[in-house]
């Protein structure tokens, strides 16, 4: 069933440069390293940040939701696809808060790798929450649901994205302790939106079984994404060299975190977190960018 609700982020994707690593910290497994991809030594931004900006409606709205605002409008203008299109865009782009770049970009990257490297889809839509009037802002950055054989697995979503200075330790820390206190306080949560129109129509039935206690065998995993602004430079002459040396920068940030950020979180909580760490060079200016994107439209 989730499986159907999923959305395209193959094109996206295919201007990420990604690998599976042990980055030899806690918990002790593969999790994700992430850069934005080169063709041979040319780096592939303008192209990763177009196709991140085609995810926009598919954030913030259903496929139900898109059908829905897509016929109406066809309907009013003859059939044109074009105008059609266009509205569509508008609307998805009004529901961004100016002045926050660093948070929707990073909460548009989880939810576009939550689908692809876990194949879960959106439980419930913050987006919509955080532009509605009178309700209080959801504390998971993405909350997103699967089953997978016998298993209701319930994904927790945190991104932090740290521009401007360096400042990975503290993205990192601030990650882990935002997922824990996500993971906590959960129940709390879902209580304010379970029974209004923001939980997924298809996955309404599954948000009640598990208010009600009566949704079994449910496993929950937790995502950290670390996007953030990286000092180093980049070395190689071939487009082998280029994404070798990123492993590399990525496995030394981790080897200097502090261990003491993982001590006080239970084995059993941090045995379900998972890392998507992503480099960027010179962030500012892609949020900058970003921004700019997001405002164009929406005037548009």
């Amino acid at each position: 069933m989730s499986e159907n609700l999923l959305t395209e982020t193959k094109a996206l994707l295919n201007h990420v440069y990604w690998f599976e690593q042990d980055f030899l910290i806690p918990p002790r497994k593969k999790h994700h390293g992430m850069a934005i991809n080169y063709t041979d030594i040319k780096e592939r931004k303008d192209d990763f940040l177009k196709e991140l900006i085609t995810t926009v409606s598919s954030w913030v709205y259903s496929k139900k939701k898109v059908k829905e605002l897509l016929d109406e409008r066809l309907a009013s203008v003859n059939g044109d696809h074009g105008n059609a299109a266009t509205f569509l865009v508008g609307q998805s782009f009004s529901k961004f808060r100016p002045g926050y770049p660093q948070g929707q970009f990073g909460e548009l990257l989880l939810f576009n790798f939550i689908q692809h490297f876990y194949r879960a889809a959106p439980l419930l839509r913050k987006q919509r929450i955080t532009t509605s009037c009178g309700h209080e802002r959801f504390g998971a950055d993405a909350l997103h649901f699967k089953q997978e054989k016998n298993c209701n697995v319930i994904i927790l979503g945190e991104s932090k994205c740290y521009k401007s200075n360096y400042q990975f330790g503290n993205a990192f820390e601030t990650s882990l302790t935002s997922i824990i206190h996500t993971f906590d306080t959960i129940d709390k949560e879902l209580n304010l939106y379970i029974y209004d129109d923001f939980i997924e129509p298809e996955l309404e039935a599954i948000a009640k079984q598990y208010k009600a206690g009566t949704l079994k065998n449910v496993r929950f995993e937790m995502v950290c994404l670390v996007a953030y602004n990286e000092k180093s430079e980049v070395s190689g002459d071939t487009e082998d060299e280029l994404k070798e040396s990123i492993r590399k920068i990525i496995a030394e940030r981790c080897s200097k975190l502090d261990p003491n950020k993982f001590s006080k979180i239970a084995e059993r909580k941090l045995n379900r977190i998972n890392y998507i760490i992503f480099p960027i060079w010179k962030l500012d200016e892609l949020l900058s960018r970003f921004q700019t994107l997001v405002g164009s439209e929406y005037e548009a």
